[in-house]
């Protein structure tokens, strides 16, 4: 028991400051990136098109980092992951974390830059508003809602494994709304829907096996869980018999 307390002091101020740590690298690892992309593209800095590449580039890396931030909550409890752990689940929990900080900062510079571009048709209140958009208000829309979605699954997420998790789990689960969502607004409001049809078609396929996979699996374990559970249920009936019998 002394054993027990002492390592867990000595693994308090660590995981304390890992979130922080967990947080300082997913803001700043995109802020290096975009500033060795500026230096490196200098030259067009000033071309009438630079807020909408950039736009699209940031928006294109916000949608594979939600792609990986779905994939890898989806295998977290997967029965797979259950049965070959490959990572560590500390090591995943930190991953997940990352990657939600990581997509909800790319995403806000996709939204910056296209809402301060007059080419795009998107404006401040279509980046805010769902439905405000001057171009493709449907597909925009789309986008526009699995953003605010995500901000309120991530405004959440302080609340996994405290008091009301149940609801908590209720809203998180809207994470694969929000990446059917995101993928639907790749697809119809991308001009370059043609050239990026692989990376929609890969990355829709595996998030789609993993929630299949999962969901299936998870019926097939019900009932074993459930038998199970009635049969402690029955022993702990029967142990005060047993000790009057006694």
């Amino acid at each position: 028991m002394v054993a027990g307390v002492s390592s867990a002091r000595r693994l308090g101020p660590s995981s304390s400051r890992s979130p922080w740590t967990t947080a300082a690298v997913a803001f700043v690892a995109p802020l290096v990136a975009g500033s060795v992309a500026a230096w490196g593209f200098a030259s067009s800095l000033h071309n009438r098109n630079f807020l909408w590449y950039t736009g699209r580039a940031l928006g294109i890396a916000g949608y594979i980092a939600l792609f990986a931030l779905v994939a890898l909550g989806l295998l977290i409890r997967h029965p797979w992951s259950l049965r070959h752990k490959i990572l560590h689940g500390e090591a995943r929990l930190k991953a997940h974390a990352t990657l939600g900080i990581a997509t909800v900062v790319l995403i806000l510079g996709h939204l910056a830059f296209l809402a301060s571009d007059r080419y795009a048709g998107l404006g401040w209140l279509g980046a805010l508003v769902p439905g405000r958009a001057h171009y493709r208000p449907v597909a925009v829309g789309l986008g526009v809602a699995a953003f605010e979605t995500m901000i309120a699954i991530s405004l959440t997420a302080r609340f996994a494994g405290r008091r009301g998790t149940r609801h908590w789990l209720m809203i998180h689960r809207l994470a694969i709304v929000t990446f059917a969502m995101a993928w639907l607004h790749g697809v119809a409001a991308g001009t370059d829907t043609a050239s990026l049809r692989p990376l929609y078609v890969a990355t829709g396929s595996v998030v789609a096996v993993l929630f299949a996979s999962r969901f299936v699996e998870g019926l097939a374990t019900r009932p074993k869980s459930e038998a199970s559970r009635s049969v402690s249920a029955d022993v702990d009936d029967e142990a005060p018999l047993v000790g009057e019998a006694r």
